[in-house]
């Protein structure tokens, strides 16, 4: 993992540890603005100390094993950090976090990675998931989220996504009308994404795990015309289900920019409307709408299992993995006691009070050591006489 995002990495440890993995996905992280030092962090209820060194050779020559590089870097650092990691042949594959990064610079990724043989994920994505295995960065959300969509083991609908956003959306359907999510990635929404749909669905089609395939696409770009040609082609045999989203811009007088940067139609072809139609005579399944989406879903599913193509497994015991003090207490589900408890000082605001007098108004009444003793011993503000007799 490049970049110092404690959060990320102890979410896909928490989600390693839900997984029952006998040990963390993540080996290494990489933080070039510091010495090499360890960071702790939680595996379960015990704690693991993680390296971090300050170049990315240094990472994969003590980790060769390390296939997979996550990067969380800036837009403005994100192409030489992305092409260093690309120089070592143990990288396999890429995610790039990192949003507003020039297309220039993403194309000469995009080339780079596919001369070295490196799948890319991103720009502009939250990542990617598979369900008891690996989950890179945030995706899926916390982990009640993570519980609630069952995604702490395989099911059979394997999706791809342009949006982040929607795609822990698609989790949730998924769960709520299958047995869940086999693999899920989020390519990203810029204009030249560092992996297309096809490349997902063709892995998907290859993989006896994916039975249902599903892809949520959006206006702008034209790749979902490469998978129609696949499907056509029988090189794509397993049920495609599939939605773009955007349909409204039909509504508008003139061209609208969403809010990804490759989501504004070019042309008739680029349209949301366009992409539905060619891909419902393709002998998708197209739903009318987004709202349908979820319907459509568990039709699939359901004549799947009835001719026996997916076999539905009893649902296990759902795991638990121990939640943060600070989070929890934060969300008020715990307490704790007091380790020091004062009824004279109060330090706790923007200026010190002695029994609820600011220091301000001790020096303006001039109180003198026989006042502030008075505060401090007898919790009262003394008279005048008493405060000159302890003086």
């Amino acid at each position: 993992v490049y970049g110092m995002q404690n959060r990320a990495v102890q979410g896909m440890l928490d989600f390693d540890f839900m997984c029952k993995r006998k040990k963390p996905s993540v080996e290494a992280m990489v933080f070039p603005f510091s010495g090499n030092h360890y960071v702790k962090f939680y595996w379960g209820t015990e704690e693991t100390l993680m390296p971090v060194y300050t170049t990315t050779k240094e990472a994969c020559e003590k980790h060769p094993n390390t296939s997979v590089f996550i990067n969380f870097a800036s837009f403005r650092s994100v192409y030489e950090t992305t092409m260093e990691a690309m120089k070592y042949p143990q990288i396999k594959t890429v995610a790039i976090i990192a949003e507003g990064v020039p297309e220039q610079q993403t194309r000469e990724l995009i080339k780079t990675a596919e001369d070295k043989g490196v799948g890319m994920i991103g720009p502009a994505t939250v990542g990617g998931i598979k369900p008891g295995c690996l989950r890179i960065g945030n995706t899926g959300g916390m982990l009640d989220n993570i519980v609630m969509s069952r995604l702490y083991r395989p099911g059979s609908v394997a999706y791809v996504s342009k949006s982040g956003g929607m795609s822990n959306e698609l989790n949730n359907i998924v769960c709520r009308n299958s047995d869940g999510v086999y693999e899920g990635v989020a390519i990203g929404g810029d204009r030249y994404p560092g992996s297309r749909f096809l490349d997902h669905f063709l892995r998907y089609q290859d993989d006896a795990g994916a039975k249902i395939l599903l892809l949520l696409g959006e206006v702008g770009g034209v790749d979902e015309y490469d998978l129609i040609e696949a499907v056509k082609s029988g090189r794509i045999t397993k049920p495609v289900i599939a939605w773009c989203v955007g349909t409204c811009a039909s509504c508008f007088t003139t061209e609208v920019q969403f809010g990804h940067a490759g989501a504004q139609a070019r042309g008739d072809m680029e349209t949301a409307a366009a992409k539905n139609k060619a891909m419902k005579e393709a002998g998708f399944h197209v739903p009318d709408s987004f709202d349908k989406l979820p319907e459509m879903i568990s039709k699939v599913y359901t004549d799947l299992v009835l001719s026996g193509e997916i076999v539905e497994t009893p649902e296990g015991e759902t795991p638990q993995v121990p939640m943060d003090y600070t989070w929890a207490k934060k969300l008020g589900m715990v307490r704790k006691p007091a380790n020091f408890i004062s009824s004279i000082s109060d330090d706790r605001g923007e200026e010190l009070k002695y029994c609820g007098v600011t220091i301000t108004e001790v020096f303006e009444q001039e109180m003198g050591i026989g006042g502030v003793v008075s505060l401090l011993w007898f919790r009262r503000q003394l008279p005048k006489e008493c405060t000159k007799f302890i003086e």
